[in-house]
């Protein structure tokens, strides 16, 4: 029996999907079996991502993934970043790069109409995008837009039901156009009238919304169903003409829907998104969104910088905004109204190939794995890249703090559990060994030893 690990880059709740789906014909298979560690798995299967600082990650623990697996594991890398770089990645030795849809046919596994295993409150209703913004370049790979049936959507809102007091209703790019390469037509509201009569003692959230979907019929359910507490409607600017320049609908249309929102349901939560440093972005047209902002209609907001991404028509428009700028408005928003910060990438611009030799000269000195948990998830894989190329000066100092605060005997049961339950023994003798060659007293570094577990 092959053992197989499935790796998750990042937290995005379509890759969770993917993987889910993955784990569930695996699960069903007399010749698979999954770990949750990569570095004894036959096979990897590696999703990645291509927006913002994630693209570099994902590059990062294919590294990571190469160079600490079996030498003859076969590893499989899928994802947007598989779409967006295909050639580059292919350049990568050693690993297979694979539509998603490839990798569910290509391994022998047993029939089955069994529904992914939902380890999320989230229940994912579509795939793709049929809006073009400028500045997006997830229309280009995910292949039009596909809906799940009905039927489907409920079966999967039943097996939460028992369990979960809040489900998270969402596409898995854009959520608004529901049901319309299904039904002919956007079919959002039927969907949602269809939930909150048959799972009426849940609460609900909406996810990923176009101001385009918000049609009188989405909003007519939401107003009848206080249960529906929450919808993530992105907003991105108020500035006409940057919406224009984006492709997303006037500021006057997305007022007018937001003002009937607030009339029907003035209890109801909307938390929004908005893009700093789009190109023509001036003082003047980032204050107008600050001060849309001040307004306080929003509960929660994420700000992205705006990312130069390749393939877009953003990217060749003039007047970009100085990185600086683009940094400075992004925090200043996070600091008026407390918004989680969306950065864009740093190094979108370095080669995927610079990164990945870069990354493997760095790993070749590090410990497999640092981190004893593999998991992630139930049966999907984690690694520890974060923690070996960026976290371990603060992996060391937890390390270190724990051999110093081990001065009495309950203090030093507790460090050492600490650390053996923490840290595996290759990194526990990685840490000994720089220890052993650090500027400590004798004393101190046999305590380290004891407590590191560390054979002499």
């Amino acid at each position: 029996m092959k053992k197989m690990a499935l790796v998750l880059c990042n937290d995005m709740h379509m890759d969770l999907e993917n993987a889910n789906l993955l784990l569930t014909r695996v699960q069903q298979s007399k010749w698979y079996e999954v770990v949750c560690d990569y570095t004894i798995a036959d096979i990897v299967v590696v999703f990645t991502c291509a927006f913002g600082p994630s693209k570099m990650d994902s590059v990062r623990v294919i590294a990571d993934v190469r160079r600490n697996c079996k030498p003859e594991a076969k590893v499989f890398v899928t994802g947007c970043l598989a779409k967006l770089c295909t050639s580059e990645l292919k350049a990568i030795p050693g690993i297979s790069v694979q539509d998603f849809s490839y990798l569910l046919n290509s391994f022998e596994f047993v029939p089955t109409e069994t529904l992914s295993i939902p380890y999320q409150n989230k229940v994912i209703i579509s795939e793709g995008c049929l809006h073009h913004c400028s500045y997006c370049v997830y229309p280009m790979i995910a292949n039009g837009y596909k809906s799940k049936p009905i039927e489907m959507i409920l079966q999967e809102i039943q097996t939460l039901y028992d369990t979960e007091s809040t489900i998270y209703l969402t596409g898995a790019q854009e959520t608004a156009d529901y049901g319309i390469d299904l039904y002919g037509k956007r079919s959002f509201g039927d969907l949602l009238q269809r939930i909150t009569q048959q799972f009426p003692d849940c609460y609900y959230v909406i996810g990923w919304f176009h101001p385009a979907g918000l049609t009188e019929e989405v909003i007519s359910v939401i107003a009848e169903h206080p249960n529906i507490i929450e919808i993530m409607l992105h907003i991105q600017h108020v500035d006409d003409e940057i919406l224009k320049n984006m492709n997303r609908p006037s500021f006057q249309e997305m007022q007018e829907k937001i003002g009937m929102l607030q009339r029907v349901r003035p209890d109801l939560k909307i938390s929004t998104e908005a893009i700093v440093g789009f190109p023509g972005e001036t003082e003047e047209k980032f204050d107008s969104l600050v001060e849309y902002l001040r307004k306080g209609i929003f509960s929660n907001i994420g700000v992205a910088s705006f990312e130069m991404v390749k393939g877009t028509k953003a990217a060749m428009m003039p007047n970009q905004v100085p990185e600086e700028v683009k940094e400075r408005r992004m925090r200043e928003i996070e600091k008026c109204f407390g918004a989680t910060c969306y950065p864009a990438s740093k190094d979108g611009s370095e080669s995927l190939l610079e990164e990945y030799a870069r990354t493997s000269s760095i790993l070749s000195k590090m410990p497999k794995n640092i981190l004893v948990d593999r998991q992630k998830y139930h049966l999907i894989a984690g690694v520890d890249t974060k923690e070996k190329l960026e976290g371990f000066s603060l992996v060391l100092e937890d390390v270190l703090d724990s051999i110093r605060n081990a001065r009495t005997e309950f203090d030093w049961a507790r460090s050492q559990k600490h650390l053996c339950e923490t840290y595996t023994l290759e990194a526990r003798t990685f840490f000994y060994d720089l220890i052993q060659h650090g500027d400590f007293k004798i004393a101190f570094k046999e305590r380290a030893r004891q407590l590191l577990g560390v054979p002499q």
